[in-house]
């Protein structure tokens, strides 16, 4: 019998699991996306009309649907005047991320502080704060 709590042995129970993975990555853009939200002062009724959408369409974004498209994030992104960035990352034996991207990737003038960065140790998701 391992010592180790029960939320670190379901972790790696599901560590290669795709949805469980997909339901990773989903909840964090949502987080993001509340906490820009918030920072700018605004409400998911002023997301839906940047966007084009009913408010119910944000309230479903908003339950962490995992099979949340590219294509949405990057509407979220515009609606919230933010960069959005995926990418993948390599997680080397000290637990450390290296993102793999382009030099097309990089963005020499964002302000790093301004940078929302979310990983759940299999992709980034970054949002640059404008």
């Amino acid at each position: 019998m391992t010592n180790k709590p029960l939320i670190e042995r379901l972790e790696q129970k599901y560590a290669n699991d795709p949805e469980y993975i997909a339901g990773g990555l989903a909840l964090k853009v949502t987080e993001e996306m509340l906490q820009i939200l918030r920072d700018k002062g605004k409400n998911q009724t002023w997301l839906a009309e940047q966007m084009g959408v009913s408010k119910a369409h944000i309230s479903r974004i908003l339950n962490a649907q995992p099979n949340m498209t590219l294509l949405t994030i990057a509407k979220i992104a515009i609606a919230l005047d933010t960069k959005a960035n995926v990418s993948l990352a390599v997680e080397s034996e000290l637990g450390i991320h290296t993102k793999l991207t382009s030099s097309e990737d990089v963005e020499p003038n964002i302000d790093r502080q301004n940078v929302i960065v979310a990983s759940n140790g299999c992709a980034i998701y970054e949002f640059a704060i404008a």
